[in-house]
């Protein structure tokens, strides 16, 4: 497994770009937990357009969450410091796509980290098409790094990959081969590598070859083929600026 140590200056930059605009989701029981604690984790891409901050995540997270409201009585959902019902704080979602947005204006303060700003704040939209010689990164929090560390606390470990290139590109979506035995650069603390999932809901940005040296965000994580070790992307382009969908 590769650590920062092994990794191209260029490519480290690369996925420490998309860990800044990826936060992990939990939805779950409340604290304090135990090991019947019913509970699950995501990503959410965080994105600003004008005074509306908006969360995207995938449409399958909210309809989990829906189906423990269905069988337990206490289910939280959080991000970061931010506790809320994402039902309440819904602008759109699209089953079809599986994505969802969520006005999360009024939660900043409490997502934010260390006073950086973790949205992105497009120049333009809606990106640019993606082109075979792009180069992308990407970032989330696989479910299976997510640790107890004591009762009521939990860490989640971040997958960051830098470098990677396209393998498909159709009309809204785009795969991406991951290759984790080079281009891969974990935050995982010890554990091992595995089942991506909880990557869902991801930021995806690219480098376009021969342009400036600023990464374009261009879509959002959706799945993951473990077995082809291909990342599914939503191109960013079917969101609206108001968080609707094209």
């Amino acid at each position: 497994m590769n650590d920062d140590r092994s990794i191209k200056p260029f490519d480290l930059e690369l996925s420490r770009y998309a860990g800044r605009f990826a936060r992990a989701i939990y939805l779950g029981e409340p604290p304090p937990f135990s090991s019947f604690t019913t509970m699950a984790s995501a990503t959410m891409t965080l994105l600003k357009f004008d005074n509306l901050f908006i969360g995207v995540t995938c449409q399958h997270v909210l309809a989990r969450y829906r189906e423990m409201l269905e069988t337990h009585t206490r289910i939280i959902f959080q991000i970061g410091q931010a506790k809320f019902d994402p039902l309440q704080y819904l602008i759109a979602e699209d089953k079809e796509r599986d994505l969802a947005t969520l006005d999360v204006t009024s939660f900043v303060d409490a997502i934010e980290k260390g006073g950086k700003s973790s949205f992105i704040e497009p120049s333009f939209w809606p990106p640019n098409e993606v082109l075979a010689d792009d180069v992308f990164c990407l970032a989330g929090f696989p479910g299976i790094w997510r640790k107890q560390l004591e009762r009521g606390h939990l860490r989640f470990s971040s997958f960051r990959s830098g470098a990677t290139f396209v393998q498909s590109v159709g009309e809204e979506h785009f795969a991406i081969v991951v290759r984790t035995e080079k281009s891969i650069v974990t935050v995982n603390k010890g554990h091992i590598l595995g089942s991506l999932g909880g990557l869902s809901g991801g930021p995806v940005f690219c480098w376009r070859k021969g342009g400036l040296l600023t990464a374009e965000f261009v879509g959002f994580i959706y799945e993951h083929q473990e077995q082809l070790d291909i990342m599914y992307i939503r191109a960013a382009k079917v969101l609206n600026r108001d968080g609707t969908f094209v």
